[in-house]
């Protein structure tokens, strides 16, 4: 049988092949060797058939550039930038499409279960150990991803049970940062047969990220160091050559003392801003061949909590010892130095999803599927200060003992329909059409503190969407192809706290989803033997309704609301060649020029995207030649490029915070002897230090630093 993969949509533009991609296209009948086969549509074809803008980072790939995490990736796939402060603490974009407001505009898979959590920069973190791949779709993938999938869709794919044969793998390495401490990472991987028809695959890791950043008001040094502890086992059955049944556990914990925050490598804050995730993973799929159709399926669940902490003493104790005459609290200079927001999230999530494809190999094909979601969100928050409390006679309320309190619930539940047809008009002209129903429950109840002031929110709502796609590809010949497509991309609503200033204030209970509209023309070529890959799209991004900040009217009071509308013009390009088998060479350039057209709130026209950025380029260059013998050398260079970005804050005293460029090199040398790999590594070859985020913006008191040159030994071997 023509076996499919559950997974929706898998591919790459910019990297060389993985081995197991090329190792699938010699068991299709229409594929020559080195082709990429996927099942992008839910049936198996080359990459080069698949009119999508796709990035994929195999296995090999993410091993030659050392990755670890996703943003070891940033600026080398067209599109894709991030900023995180810590595990756990990630805000990704596509394309331009950024927000510091709301849920994310990106959607992130972990091979069939969403993690998108509905707060904007608080994420479930994924470790890059044993992956098979990791793929980035450009543009709205509302039809097949739904929610949140705005700019795009991110999936990691982990390596799968292998049946019949015992296989693994080991890997350390040590690793020194400039003006930090010491780096390890231990990995660890078997598979194991269990009989004929099933197999287990075990992974187990420790990373300990180095620290840099010195603590000059406790003496502390490398105070943002990180300890990251992840263990994954997938079990695959296949009890007939129609039915395949998988199970996948995974747990992983990180621990980090402070948080990336500092200003030359030195943090001044007296309370550690601590950052702590752990979370439980459980998946099981299923796939069965009916004969001509796959019904397919899944059910996930994920339990994860997070625990955090900032400084607010800068704002915070300026307010508690002002005169009540001036708003303050008049408490004496000393009384209070000491300002601590430590906050907690916990989130279980159950997903399902069930859905019916056919193979791919008629005049139409077509797929058909359920998703239905439920996940409950807690936060909580208390300012605690030093080395006294707020005496409960000096707050302005008569409630708790606190400046600063919330204890949040909310509960989403939904339900998506969506379906896709492809026709075959001519052998060289197709069209797909596909569109998703989208129905969200969301309730909400909030029990909050300002100032020893209890408010409670009780909030609930129901946000819907239908969501369309259509894109019409035409070869121009089996290896060359033109697209264009049309795609509507959503983000779900949410509300406001309506108690805010004492119900004094006319504050809207609720905004409603944002929607983005892209259409992009785009061309793919794989030529001479697949020794050159290009690919390229332009596209116009519209995107309405926005999710902002603004102030309640005639108060102070900060909301939420749908007041802005972006657009903007956008190019994405990658190319990679082999002009000989020992050497790969690669480039990617992707522009966009997104911006606000109406005045807002919090933005006037020409306001670009907060924290977006909106061009970035990079090469890599992929040397292996053969030293004699079994044994290959080894040199990789890696360099990105991304330009400056900015948030602007124009309702609160017009602040522009700037996101500085940044250019990045990172290099490997080393080889190869058998089954056996060493390599010395750089890392910011030539220590880049232009922070991430400059502060202060929020709870960003200092700025979001950069990692500086990190210098190490890597070793690895495969069984």
């Amino acid at each position: 049988m023509k076996r499919l993969m559950v997974a929706f949509w898998v591919g790459t533009a910019l990297c060389p092949v993985a081995a197991n991609a090329q190792s699938d296209a010699a068991d299709s009948a229409d594929a020559a060797p080195g082709d990429i086969i996927v099942t992008a549509q839910r049936y198996e074809q080359r990459l080069q058939d698949v009119p999508v803008s796709i990035s994929a980072i195999g296995a090999d790939e993410l091993a030659s550039r050392g990755a670890t995490s996703l943003g070891d990736l940033q600026y080398s796939v067209p599109g894709l930038s991030l900023y995180e402060y810590g595990p756990g603490k990630q805000v990704v974009q596509l394309r331009g499409m950024a927000n510091i407001q709301g849920a994310s505009t990106v959607g992130v898979y972990l091979d069939e279960t969403p993690l998108a959590l509905d707060i904007q920069g608080d994420s479930i973190s994924v470790r890059l150990l044993d992956m098979e791949r990791v793929e980035v779709l450009r543009g709205p993938q509302a039809t097949l991803y739904g929610e949140g999938s705005m700019g795009g869709t991110i999936r990691y794919i982990p390596a799968a049970p292998k049946l019949g044969q015992v296989s693994g793998s080991a890997e350390g390495e040590y690793s020194k940062t400039r003006y930090g401490g010491d780096g390890y990472k231990g990995v660890g991987v078997i598979n194991l047969p269990l009989g004929e028809i099933a197999a287990v695959r075990l992974v187990g890791g420790y990373e300990r990220g180095a620290g840099w950043i010195d603590n000059v008001t406790t003496g502390d040094k490398n105070v943002n160091a990180q300890d990251l502890y992840t263990v994954r086992g997938s079990l695959l059955v296949e009890p007939t050559d129609q039915l395949s049944l998988s199970l996948m556990g995974l747990y992983q914990k990180s621990d980090q003392a402070n948080q990336d925050f500092g200003v030359n490598r030195q943090t001044t804050v007296a309370s550690p801003a601590f950052n702590k995730e752990r979370y439980t993973l459980v998946q099981g799929k299923f796939d069965y061949d009916l004969g001509g159709t796959v019904l397919a399926g899944s059910l996930s669940y994920i339990d994860r909590s997070n625990r955090s902490a900032n400084d607010l003493s800068p704002f915070y104790v300026p307010v508690l010892t002002a005169p009540r005459a001036l708003g303050g609290l008049g408490l004496a200079p000393g009384f209070i130095d000491q300002v601590t927001l430590a906050a907690g999230y916990n989130q279980q999530i159950f997903n399902s999803e069930l859905r019916l494809a056919s193979h791919g190999e008629s005049a139409i094909d077509w797929s058909l599927g359920i998703n239905y979601r439920e996940l409950k969100n807690r936060v909580t928050s208390d300012a605690q200060t030093a080395p006294n409390e707020v005496p409960a006679d000096a707050l302005f309320g008569d409630g708790r003992q606190s400046i600063l309190y919330l204890d949040q619930r909310t509960k989403i539940r939904y339900l998506a329909l969506y379906g896709e047809v492809t026709g075959t008009i001519t052998p060289e002209l197709k069209v797909t059409a596909g569109v998703r129903y989208f129905h969200e429950r969301k309730s909400q109840v909030s029990d909050s503190t300002n100032f020893g002031i209890d408010v409670v929110d009780i909030n609930q709502g129901t946000f819907e969407t239908v969501n369309p796609r259509l894109n019409i590809s035409y070869e121009i010949s089996p290896d060359s192809m033109v697209y264009a497509s049309v795609a509507k991309g959503f983000r779900g609503g949410g509300f406001n706290l309506t108690s805010a200033g004492g119900g004094i204030y006319d504050v809207p209970p609720s905004f409603k989803p944002d929607v983005v509209w892209t259409y992009e023309l785009g061309t793919k070529h794989q030529l001479f033997g697949g020794k050159l890959m290009l690919d390229a799209s332009v596209y116009r991004t519209l995107w309405s309704d926005v999710q902002s900040y603004a102030f309640a009217p005639g108060s102070p009071i900060t909301i939420t609301t749908n007041s802005g509308d972006v657009a903007g013009w956008g190019v994405d390009l990658s190319a990679m060649v082999r002009p000989m088998p020992a050497l790969t060479l690669s480039a990617t350039y992707s522009w966009n020029n997104l911006e606000y057209k109406n005045v807002t709130a919090d933005k006037l026209p020409g306001d670009p995207v907060d924290a977006a950025v909106p061009e970035s380029w990079s090469a890599s260059l992929d040397f292996r030649p053969s030293l004699g013998g079994d044994v290959t050398g080894i040199v990789r260079v890696d360099y990105q490029h991304a330009a400056a970005g900015q948030i602007t804050l124009r309702n609160f005293g017009g602040q522009i915070i700037p996101r500085p460029g940044r250019d990045l090199v990172n290099a490997r040398v080393g080889a190869a002897i058998g089954p056996v790999e060493v390599a010395v590594f750089a890392n910011n070859l030539f220590n880049e230090d232009a922070p991430n985020i400059v502060g202060p913006f929020g709870v960003f008191l200092e700025n979001l630093e950069q990692r500086p040159r990190t210098i190490g030994v890597n070793a690895r071997m495969n069984f």
